[in-house]
């Protein structure tokens, strides 16, 4: 049996160097996961140890966008699956490409032994594209199907059940490429032509086509919205580039105005839960079919961008003023604004922008993430990762990590709340072994913000949101991460600029009063 286990081992691997899989993430609980590991070394995959699997799903996940290969982790049977549920639905529902194998109790002793014996394919299930068993039925294909699923637009996560005992699943084949529709693409043109005040929306989509997606539109003089996924997208330094679209309140003056919006690659999870309560015409192009119930009834043009986004940007006549884009993202920006006591968000992004520079930026959710994604300026496509479709705490650390292990050489920023960053701590420990030249912010308030800011009478008051101190820097230095506290602009910027080259972390101890005022402004 043992020689079967590491054939199967191997075949997975060789699967993995097929689809230029390069790194493996993961907490091992032995048995054929060291197989796993032990055959992906054989071939110059290296493993990353991570302290949890939730964190390693992430890892790999933003490791995977960032070089364009599925990402992948390993896990244990049992717990080793279920904890890292959360790692999936985040790749999922953020269109992140991954692939987790699981040891699993196999189906030779399911009869027999109970512990640990979950229904593991079932478990993954709801939070994959795809669930199932790799067995002894040509794994190499399966492996090889599995890496394309996930990577394949909506990119997500795919799950396989590590079991030599049984031949296996078949992967579901990848859906083919549809073709647009003559009568919608018909429609789609006159639509175009006929309006003089439109507004383009680039989504996550779209972010994977960057660079035709920035020729065809740079000519354009509307105005031009991106959201939180699509980052970068859309250079900041262009005239007719307009902020962000939340689905909220901060753009919606702007889309008020439009007599048609034009969204790329908008995807119906990106935007917050709420009305669509526009007027003007919509259209939508993407290169997948999706479920358009959110946005009213919009024309869909499904299909690949380089074949339609040059003719309907053709078709555009715009009557907005010069800068109309420019001035719109001025207006919201200054909108943000508030006299904060202490030190307040809206410094902390600014100073470590500027002695950061454009680095590679992670995001975490919660309030503070309300004041980052506005203010922080790149115009570097691909720079930024967020969790927007799940908007799930705990992601950026772990996402971090895997960005700076794609990227090497360029620095990253991690910008993170006190709950967040309390949910991954001990990845701060990967952080130190690895060496990366990460930059961790810690947005502190000793409060779940973003709830309290939610919350209304009768909902527990301060004992449901409200932390005790955390010494974060001194928690990073105990873990081998050169850690400062600061409680003004003037000491951030000194702790940013003395840090050498590697991993810091930054306690800023925030003032959390213009919080209200800058949810009131992007959400209403």
């Amino acid at each position: 049996m043992l020689l079967v286990t590491r054939d199967l081992a191997r075949s997975l691997v060789r699967g993995l160097q097929a689809a230029s899989v390069g790194k493996i993430f993961g907490m091992p609980g032995g048995g054929p996961n060291l197989d796993m590991i032990g055959s992906a070394e054989e071939v110059a995959i290296d493993f990353v140890l991570t302290h949890g699997e939730n964190a390693a799903c992430m890892m790999a996940a933003g490791y995977g966008r960032l070089t364009g290969t599925p990402g992948v982790a390993v896990v244990t049977r049992g717990p080793g699956l279920t904890s890292a549920v959360n790692g999936l639905a985040q790749a999922t529902l953020d269109r992140f490409p991954l692939v987790l194998i699981s040891d699993t109790v196999s189906h030779a002793q399911g009869r027999r032994v109970a512990h640990q014996r979950l229904d593991q394919v079932g478990v993954a299930a709801p939070v994959t594209k795809w669930s199932g068993t790799l067995g002894i039925r040509d794994p190499e294909a399966v492996v090889n199907a599995a890496a394309r699923l996930a990577m394949t637009a909506p990119a997500g996560a795919v799950h396989l059940a590590f079991d030599p005992t049984v031949p296996g699943d078949e992967v579901p084949d990848v859906p083919t490429p549809v073709v647009a529709d003559d009568a919608v693409l018909e429609r789609v043109r006159r639509l175009c032509a006929a309006a003089r005040r439109p507004v383009v929306i680039v989504g996550l989509d779209a972010a994977r086509h960057a660079a035709g997606v920035r020729d065809s539109l740079e000519s354009l003089s509307c105005p031009i919205l991106v959201t939180y996924e699509a980052k970068g997208t859309i250079p900041e330094s262009w005239p007719n580039y307009a902020g962000l679209f939340t689905g909220a309140a901060i753009e919606r003056p702007l889309l008020e105005q439009a007599d048609l919006i034009i969204a790329l690659g908008l995807d119906p999870v990106e935007p917050t839960p709420g009305p669509w309560s526009y007027r003007a015409p919509m259209v939508m192009l993407h290169s997948h079919p999706i479920d358009t119930a959110y946005f009213g009834e919009p024309e869909l043009l499904v299909g690949p961008y380089e074949d339609h986004l040059k003719d309907l940007v053709g078709s555009c006549h715009s009557e907005w003023p010069p800068h109309a884009g420019r001035e719109a993202r001025e207006r919201d920006v200054a909108a943000l604004e508030y006299p904060a006591q202490g030190l307040s968000p809206h410094e902390v992004v600014r100073v470590t922008r500027q002695a950061r520079g454009d680095a590679l930026l992670t995001v975490d959710a919660g309030a503070h993430m309300l004041v980052v994604m506005p203010l922080w300026v790149t115009d570097d496509a691909d720079s930024v990762l967020i969790s927007n479709g799940l908007a799930t705490m705990g992601f950026a650390l772990p996402a971090a990590i895997g960005a700076a292990l794609a990227r090497p050489g360029r620095r990253v920023v991690c910008f993170v709340g006190d709950g967040g960053l309390g949910m991954v701590l001990a990845e701060l420990e990967t952080l130190a072994r690895l060496r990366l030249d990460v930059t961790v912010v810690v947005l502190n308030d000793e409060a779940l913000t973003l709830i309290r800011l939610k919350q209304q009478q009768d909902q527990g008051g301060d004992s449901a949101v409200g932390y005790g101190t955390m010494d974060f820097a001194a928690m990073a230095r105990g873990m081998g991460v050169p850690g400062t506290t600061v409680n003004d602009a003037e000491s951030l910027r000194a702790a940013l600029t003395a840090a050498e080259p590697g991993p810091c972390l930054v306690d800023a101890r925030i003032d959390p009063s213009g919080y209200p005022h800058v949810l009131r402004v992007t959400r209403g």
